[in-house]
């Protein structure tokens, strides 16, 4: 996700099912209680805690 690639190009990256992958980044959010919304995307939050450390 941090080099911006969509999911599809990660799944193929790392010989998944772009399901499979879905799911990952599913609970990736769920674990930093990222939930869906209308002015934030969830993508970058998630990028940004990842830096942040």
């Amino acid at each position: 996700m941090a080099p911006g690639h969509s999911n599809t190009a990660i799944a193929i990256d790392l010989n998944l099912a772009v399901k499979t992958l879905e799911a990952h980044v599913t609970s990736i959010f769920t674990k930093l209680d990222l939930t869906p919304g209308d002015r934030e995307h969830r993508r970058v939050l998630a990028v940004l805690r990842f830096l942040r450390g």
